[in-house]
């Protein structure tokens, strides 16, 4: 929701979301079939920790396809809006606080690139690096830096 609110779209058909229905794991594949529709624009897909393990698998498919795809993995912990809203609503949070896996290690052992921030002030300058390397780069956001 984050992005679909506060990263401009310029271009139309330059942002791939689903509102109505959150679709967890919807971001990876869809930003593989950005890639292969339109091979001459960059994709980045901005995805949750959470909704990355619905799809992990994909990074295999970006790899095996020889994709120029960065993926920019927002970790907070697990699946942190269903976390707050069932704490909005009074209910002790249950099965919203996910194991994480090394998320760089992963996308090297997927065949891929991998980068965890140490930083905040590292977001941007990792995701135009990721672009200017080419192939799969998954840039590991740990969204503690931003508090």
């Amino acid at each position: 929701m984050g992005t679909a609110s506060f990263v401009p779209q310029d271009t139309p058909h330059s942002l791939l979301y689903t509102p109505a229905y959150a679709t967890l794991g919807y971001g990876l594949p869809a930003s593989i079939g950005a890639r292969i529709g339109a091979p001459e624009r960059p994709v980045v897909c901005v995805i949750g920790d959470g909704a990355l393990m619905f799809a992990i698998q994909e990074l295999a498919t970006a790899v095996e396809q020889r994709l120029d795809l960065v993926v920019v993995c927002a970790d907070n912990g697990g699946y942190g809006e269903i976390k707050q809203n069932e704490l909005d609503r009074a209910i002790t949070p249950v099965g919203v606080d996910l194991v994480q896996p090394d998320w760089a290690a992963l996308a090297t052992a997927f065949g891929g690139n991998g980068t965890k921030l140490a930083d905040a002030e590292e977001l941007a300058p990792a995701i135009r690096a990721a672009l200017a390397a080419g192939g799969v780069q998954l840039i590991h956001v740990p969204m503690a830096l931003f508090n």
